[in-house]
């Protein structure tokens, strides 16, 4: 392990002295850092109350010439399975070249473009309008994608804007694939007036290897189907729209999905997700809202267990500073799982609150 970390710190001292000169004067790195503390008070088969450290994301952008940029983004989470409780990760890695005017292509780990959510909010919380992503986002949305994407943002009068993506399944590794079959997306928006925007995408993906992967969701323990695995082939087609409104008052996000999953054993089972957002705006910090969040997961999938789970949020956020955000909700979650012994850990009732911040 020593030789191995001299040997990189010689190879990266090697090809700093062989980057062109100015490459290094047209290079601009921007860094910024998000986090989150939260404290909980749940009742779930009796009453728990906790602190906890969430996510710390770490963000990179630099700029390698007029054309060429990178961003990366790497965050340190709970993880149990490690020593210290917490592991690092790679949740971006990519490289953009704008070829032509608002045209791009994108190479690397990206966020898969396939709903407002995934397009805007990387995993610093502070600029969630809510505590939490959605519950689609836990269990059945393709996050993440390693592959290659063409782009294209604000053509026309419209605002049009387009993106395709082929990559890596959300049962690949990071680091390669299992099997030869590669997953498409295809996504469009438009953003008619201001702060208003609507969009669609198409996901698919044919695979054999039906264990859960890092792209399929940041997942809980008991998010997928664990039974026998499948081993015969399986299409997964996720199919999304969304509508959004952050204006000078209210806030208006609504991102529904559904996504199919084919068997030829059990045929086609049909998953339903839907998540509401309402916010207004008091003033320029005091933002109260409600949200809803249903997702509903077929008797016959095949790769996430089945179960119907119903979540209502009445929440409160304070802007105390544009680095720095708290809010409130109470949560109420209605779990009609099949298995309900493999789903002890959701809250019927839960009060949560959170002190997001940048640095």
């Amino acid at each position: 392990m020593l030789n191995l970390m001299r040997y990189s710190f010689f190879l990266v001292f090697v090809l700093g002295l062989s980057v062109p000169r100015g490459f290094c004067q047209e290079r601009k790195l921007q860094f910024n850092g998000f986090g989150h503390v939260e404290g909980i008070l749940e009742d779930n088969d009796g009453k728990n109350a906790f602190f906890s450290v969430g996510e710390h994301d770490f963000f990179f952008n630099s700029t390698l010439s007029d054309r060429i940029s990178f961003l990366g983004e790497f965050v340190v989470r709970f993880n149990k399975q490690s020593g210290t409780a917490f592991l690092p990760s790679i949740e971006r890695s990519l490289i953009r070249y704008n070829y032509h005017g608002n045209h791009n292509m994108i190479f690397g780990k990206i966020h898969s473009p396939v709903n407002y959510w995934n397009d805007s909010y990387h995993h610093g919380r502070l600029f969630f309008p809510t505590i939490e992503r959605p519950l689609a986002f836990t269990y059945i949305i393709p996050l993440h994608t390693l592959g290659l994407q063409l782009q294209g943002q604000n053509l026309g009068k419209l605002n049009f804007g387009y993106d395709i993506v082929v990559g890596n399944g959300i049962n690949s590794l990071d680091a390669g694939n299992r099997g030869v079959h590669l997953s498409f997306t295809g996504a469009m928006h438009i953003k008619p007036f201001e702060n208003f925007r609507i969009g669609t995408s198409y996901f698919f993906e044919s695979t054999q290897a039906h264990l859960p992967g890092p792209h399929s969701g940041h997942a809980t323990n008991y998010s997928h189907y664990d039974g026998p695995e499948y081993e015969g082939p399986m299409d997964v087609n996720n199919i999304s729209l969304s509508v959004s409104y952050f204006g000078n008052k209210w806030e208006l996000l609504n991102e529904a999905g559904l996504n199919l999953t084919s068997t030829d054993s059990l045929g086609q089972a049909n998953n339903f997700t839907n998540f509401t957002y309402i916010g207004y705006r008091v003033n320029d910090k005091c933002i109260p809202y409600i949200a809803g969040d249903v997702i509903r997961v077929a008797l016959n999938d095949l790769y996430v267990h089945h179960f119907d789970l119903l979540k209502f949020i009445v929440g409160f956020r304070y802007e105390v500073h544009y680095l720095l955000s708290l809010k409130a909700q109470v949560e109420h979650i209605r779990s009609l799982h099949s298995h309900e012994d493999h789903y002890h850990d959701s809250p019927r009732l839960a009060l949560r609150i959170q002190c997001a911040y940048g640095f």
